[in-house]
C-alpha cells in the first residue's frame, strides 16, 4: 500500500482497518477509505480482506502469539548463502546459539510473573481503567462504562465486547477494571504465552557446541561409505541475491527518470531527455574524446568509416 499510493493519509487509514477488533470499527474505516481514495480501497478489497484484517482473518496468524520468523532468518544469511556450504551451517549455528543463550538470559532476568512487554501493557490499562464506571450484573458478568459508552465483561468465559480480551488472549482494560472489581490476580486473565516461565522455557535447550571431526567417533560401516558430489550444473546468468516475489504482490519494472523509458535507470540512458535538466554543459573540443583511427570527434573506431580502409 505504501509503495503503490504513496499517501500517508491513506496508509494511516488502511492501518486503522487492519488492526480493527470489531466489524463496526472496520466498515468505519474502510468507508473513509472509500471516500478518500477508491483506488486504494478496490486494491485492498482485491487482495483479500481475510489476509490483512484482523477481523476476518479465520486462523490466529496475525497476532502477537505469532512472528515472521522465515523474513527474520532470510535477513539474517543474505551474506552467509554466498559463501560454501559448511561456512553458512556453522554461521547458522553460532547465530543461533547466541540468540538462545541471550533470550535465556533475558528471560530469567524478568522480576514479574509476566514478560516485561506484558506486564508494561497490563500497567498502561490498568491506568485507563481507573476512569471507567463498573455495575455488577452477576458474579462475573459486569457493565463497563465510560466516556458515554458501555461494554459487556464475562470473567468466567474470558470475553468482553470489544472483542480484544478473546482475540489476544490479554486482558484488556474493560476486564481489568472487571477484576479489580472482584480483587482477582490479572496474571490469571492471561494465557501462557504472556508469562515469564513459558519464555524461560522456550529457550532453554541449549544449542551445543560441535567438536572438530578429528574427534569424532565414526563407526566402520560409515567411514567406508563414499559419498561424491551431486552432479549439478551451475546456471550461466548471475545467481540470484533477491527474494522470489509472492503471488500476490505486484512486479513492478524499473523506469528512467529522464526518459520515463523501462528497462534502464537514468546513468545508462541514451535517449532524448523529456524533462528540463537546467542549461547544457558545453566540453571544450580538447577534452572530447576522438576515434583512435582517423581521430576526429563523434565517433570511436568500431564505428569509424575509415576503419575498413585503414585494415586493407
Amino acid at each position: 500500500m505504501k509503495k503503490r499510493f504513496h499517501r500517508k493519509d491513506v496508509t494511516d487509514i488502511m492501518d486503522d482497518a487492519a488492526r480493527s477488533y470489531s466489524e463496526m470499527k472496520y466498515n468505519r474505516h474502510m468507508e473513509e477509505l472509500h471516500k478518500l481514495h477508491k483506488a486504494a480501497f478496490d486494491y485492498a478489497i482485491a487482495a483479500g480482506p481475510h489476509k490483512w484484517s484482523r477481523v476476518h482473518c479465520p486462523q490466529r496468524r496475525y497476532r502477537p502469539m505469532t512472528t515472521n520468523v522465515v523474513e527474520c532468518i532470510n535477513s539474517c544469511l543474505k551474506f552467509a548463502r554466498q559463501l560454501p556450504l559448511m561456512t553458512p551451517a556453522e554461521f547458522i549455528k553460532n547465530m543461533l546459539q547466541k540468540w538462545f543463550h541471550d533470550r535465556h538470559a533475558t528471560a530469567r532476568s524478568m522480576h514479574h510473573r509476566l514478560t516485561n512487554a506484558a506486564h508494561l501493557m497490563i500497567l498502561k490499562r490498568v491506568e485507563k481503567c481507573s476512569y471507567m464506571t463498573v455495575n455488577p450484573v452477576d458474579w462475573n458478568i459486569f457493565s463497563i462504562k465510560h466516556k458515554g459508552k458501555q461494554w459487556m465483561v464475562n470473567l468466567a468465559r474470558k470475553t468482553c465486547t470489544c472483542n480484544k480480551f478473546q482475540m489476544d488472549f490479554f486482558p484488556c482494560s474493560h476486564t481489568l477494571a472487571a477484576a479489580r472489581e472482584r480483587n482477582l490476580d490479572f496474571t490469571s486473565l492471561c494465557v501462557d504465552y504472556y508469562k515469564r516461565e513459558t519464555l524461560i522455557d522456550a529457550y532453554s535447550v541449549p544449542i551445543m557446541h560441535v567438536d572438530h571431526l578429528s574427534s569424532w567417533v565414526m563407526p566402520s560401516y560409515i567411514a567406508a561409505r563414499v559419498v561424491l558430489n551431486p552432479k549439478t550444473k551451475r546456471q550461466s546468468s548471475r545467481p540470484m541475491e533477491g527474494r522470489h516475489a509472492s503471488s500476490s504482490e505486484r512486479i513492478t519494472t524499473q523506469s528512467c527518470k529522464r526518459c520515463g523509458q523501462p528497462g534502464h535507470n537514468s546513468k545508462r540512458c541514451s535517449n532524448p531527455s523529456m524533462v528540463n535538466e537546467g542549461p547544457s554543459i558545453i566540453v571544450p573540443e580538447e577534452y572530447r574524446r576522438r576515434c583512435s583511427i582517423c581521430h576526429e570527434i563523434g565517433h570511436n573506431k568500431q564505428t569509424c568509416p575509415e576503419k575498413d580502409s585503414t585494415v586493407e
